[in-house]
């Protein structure tokens, strides 16, 4: 079977997907990723089919056009016009080539692209919704769909709904009133770079010695692969300087060869590392609460400090918080004291494994891929 899997191009976006398309390509599948060739290195290797613009150029249309920054707004009309609008406009042609030049059997779509639908409709095959986060509210959702859905049919293109919903986001961080849909599927999600997930392309990885020092805690500092802020984690890395604990600060990989003026014989400061490898070692996290991050943190069974940065961010930092396996902060001076509590306290990762424990018992991705491959033969 051909499997063609989409998503806009961000690591966020792409991950999510992996163990997926790695079962299917192990079960002997031929497929490929329906996104920006910038990418390629997240996905390989699985091939990319060229479709759309890079992340920043989308970003940056979108701004002229409506003089918004969807990076500060998740209101249904930004998201909807983004998403369903300003990245189909940029990319439908291409997915409409890269269709009939691909000629997938079936088509995997992360919850905000609109490229794979297309592709999909254009052809009459099915198509399987993944989630990449905590559900999205219906107004979102709706709004997505609805401005993807009005710029197919101006292409004489009618859009038909998934028939499956994979999902990688745990029930117990689901907001209160979630009701999960009729066609919904679990999915174990799994760290990036661990064996699980596929780790082909994944660079080598040693874990930094701290002589002197290897008895205490350590400590991993990361704001994830979309927030690029050096003065944040500098100053996290500043207040966990009067704890006793060691400190590896990841940078993301828009940092690609910077390092951080911090010193100090309890500080590493890394540049991109798959969380899967990073997290070997670590008993806490300071994070700023993006969904893979807590994704992985918590199925390692590990305790949070989240200093929320925008979007689904603060969302992600409470239900985590709700299960009583993370601290939320508000400024990165708090971290010291917050990664201090989080220590002492037990039921903080108490917490956390019970967390990992419900993310354990998700169905693998080998049992959705035969899920996947059944169903949409019916």
């Amino acid at each position: 079977m051909r499997i063609l899997f989409s998503g806009t191009p961000a690591y966020g976006h792409l991950l999510p997907l992996l163990p997926l398309e790695r079962a299917a390509r192990r079960a002997g599948h031929t497929t490929a990723f329906l996104t920006h060739p910038s990418l390629a290195s997240v996905v390989a290797p699985a091939p990319v089919i060229a479709a759309g613009a890079t992340l920043e150029v989308t970003l940056a249309e979108f701004q002229q056009r409506t003089g918004k920054d969807a990076t500060a707004d998740m209101s249904p009309a930004t998201a909807g016009e983004f998403f369903g609008g300003t990245r189909f406009d940029l990319g439908a042609d291409e997915a409409l080539a890269a269709a009939h030049a691909f000629a997938p059997d079936l088509v995997v779509a992360e919850t905000a692209d609109f490229l794979g639908p297309l592709v999909a409709a254009e052809l009459g095959v099915k198509w399987a919704s993944h989630g990449v986060g905590i559900a999205l509210e219906d107004p979102l959702a709706e709004a997505m769909w609805s401005t993807a859905e009005a710029r197919a049919a101006a292409r004489d293109i009618v859009l038909t709904r998934p028939f499956m919903s994979i999902d990688p986001w745990p029930a117990c961080l689901q907001r209160d009133d979630w009701e999960p849909s009729a066609d919904r599927v679990t999915i174990r999600p799994e760290a990036h770079g661990s064996e699980a997930h596929g780790s082909e392309a994944a660079p080598e990885w040693r874990q930094p010695s701290f002589p002197g020092r290897e008895h205490l805690p350590r400590v991993l500092v990361t704001l994830g692969t979309l927030v690029d802020d050096s003065d944040a984690l500098v100053n996290i890395a500043a207040s966990l300087a009067g704890q006793d604990v060691n400190v590896v600060v990841a940078l993301p990989p828009s940092a690609e060869g910077k390092t951080l003026p911090v010193e100090g014989d309890g500080v590493h400061v890394t540049g991109f590392v798959p969380m899967g490898l990073l997290l070997q070692g670590v008993d806490v996290v300071v994070s700023s609460g993006g969904a893979g991050t807590v994704l992985s943190v918590l199925g390692a069974g590990l305790p949070m400090v989240i200093w929320p940065m925008g979007l689904d961010k603060p969302l992600n930092a409470e239900r985590t918080a709700a299960l009583g396996a993370a601290e939320v902060i508000g400024a990165a001076d708090e971290a010291g004291a917050a990664v201090a509590r989080v220590l002492e306290q037990p039921s903080y990762r108490t917490a956390a494994q019970v967390a990992a424990g419900h993310i354990a018992a998700m169905n693998p991705a080998e049992d959705v891929l035969s899920l996947l491959t059944g169903r949409q033969d019916r």
